[in-house]
């Protein structure tokens, strides 16, 4: 006897790239995400919307370097947000947290229509960085061109029916 089988049809997907962010529609639910980071820098920027741009969510997902196995940050470490080498507060409403793939940290869901104004405003780079109680000072982990953000995310709209500029409240 078979036990889980499922015999769903498969999930559409498509996909888009511009700079370094690319969008991407996987059944009903849109990514915009970053491609690459810098050099000595890790992990990735993720965007998710459902249709109409609902239940939008913004986080960093750490990329761990070769043979790494512990958490990357301390338990008293705390997210810093820069967008054009300027420190935002849109970091003090991103919590780390271990996922089921690695480290990442969220975003509280209300606030990710001022985190796409941020970037659509940015002229060169967003940074994701952790305050380091340990050593006193701001750790990067990841920076990022934000080259092809605004045609990425328009894309995303596009598929999934939204406005970026004015997200629902879901």
């Amino acid at each position: 006897m078979i036990i889980g089988l499922s015999l769903s049809a498969p999930v559409s997907s498509q996909q888009f790239g511009e700079g370094d962010w690319a969008a991407s529609k996987i059944g009903q639910v849109c990514y915009v995400f970053t491609v690459r980071s810098a050099r000595h820098t890790s992990g990735n920027l993720i965007f998710h919307f459902e249709n109409q741009g609902f239940n939008a969510g913004f986080r960093y997902e750490y990329e761990p370097w070769p043979g790494e196995t512990d958490a990357p940050w301390g338990s008293d470490d705390y997210v810093v947000l820069e967008v054009d080498n300027e420190e935002i507060w849109l970091g003090d409403e991103m919590f780390p947290e271990e996922g089921r793939t690695g480290y990442l940290a969220t975003m509280t869901q209300g606030f990710v229509s001022e985190m796409i104004t941020e970037l659509e405003g940015a002229t060169n780079s967003v940074a994701y960085a952790m305050y380091s109680e340990e050593q006193a000072e701001n750790q990067t982990f990841g920076l990022f061109s934000v080259a092809g953000f605004s045609e990425s995310l328009a894309k995303a709209g596009e598929w999934c029916q939204f406005n970026p500029s004015d997200l629902p409240s879901s």
